[in-house]
């Protein structure tokens, strides 16, 4: 019986063991899978640019700097990589790539190899800055957190238990945030899967939305769409007390 248990036992610490290897694998494929970008893609970005008439630019140095302040802008200096901009849906956009780091050979950092993309549209009034996005499982768990970040002085609670459990707001102008997050927006934003991955920041006159990753043509269109579903939802009298 004791044998038994023992094969029982190192095969478990076996299984256990290819378990946390084929883990490792599988992240480092999806995210090598989500990194790698074919000469087709960024050539797609460039036709799909002159097929309706907007704007691209292959980078712009220190394009970055006018968003640092909120992730994942962290750095002045930053060049914005594949920019885009025109029109869609009547609103004023932009989209790019922006690398926390630029492969200068300087920086050996965990970030070298990060790529993250960012969409913006424009607002009718420039606002003040506000951050709609979702607590990790540790701010939900021990709120501590919040005031090592700076973040616990400067967030609104709307009173709606749903969306204050669901979502953080963070601004320095709770006037602001009251005005922009009317019931409409309130219920696009709890019942909208988009906003999962989404995060939203307004900022100067931009609304903007991130996430990490490679800006390929097939991706800017819905990113737009939910951007210009939100901003269609922040009540008109908003803009006039910006």
């Amino acid at each position: 019986m004791e044998d038994v248990l023992n094969i029982l036992a190192v095969s478990l610490i076996y299984l256990f063991a290819a378990a946390l290897v084929g883990g490792v694998i599988y992240a480092f494929w999806r995210t090598n899978k989500r990194d790698v970008r074919s000469e087709k893609d960024q050539a797609g970005l460039v036709q799909l640019a002159q097929e309706r008439g907007w704007n691209y630019t292959a980078e712009i140095p220190g394009g970055a700097e006018r968003y640092v302040g909120a992730p994942p802008f962290r750095a002045k200096g930053h060049y914005l990589w594949d920019h885009i901009s025109g029109e869609f849906r009547g609103h004023a956009f932009s989209c790019f790539e922006y690398r926390p780091r630029d492969f200068d050979g300087e920086d050996t950092g965990m970030n070298d190899h990060r790529y993250f993309i960012a969409f913006t549209v424009k607002t009718p009034m420039p606002t003040p800055d506000m951050i709609i996005d979702r607590p990790n499982v540790l701010e939900r768990t021990d709120n501590r957190l919040n005031n090592v970040f700076g973040l616990g002085e400067n967030e609104v609670k709307l009173g709606n238990p749903e969306f204050d459990e669901d979502f953080r707001i963070i601004t320095d102008d709770e006037p602001f945030a009251r005005n922009a997050m009317a019931d409409d927006l309130v219920r696009f934003l709890l019942s909208d899967p988009r906003v999962k991955d989404a995060p939203l920041r307004f900022h100067g006159n931009e609304l903007i939305t991130w996430s990490e990753g490679r800006l390929r043509p097939d991706g800017i269109d819905p990113k737009l769409d939910y951007l210009c579903d939100v901003l269609e939802r922040v009540p008109a009298q908003t803009w006039h007390s910006a």
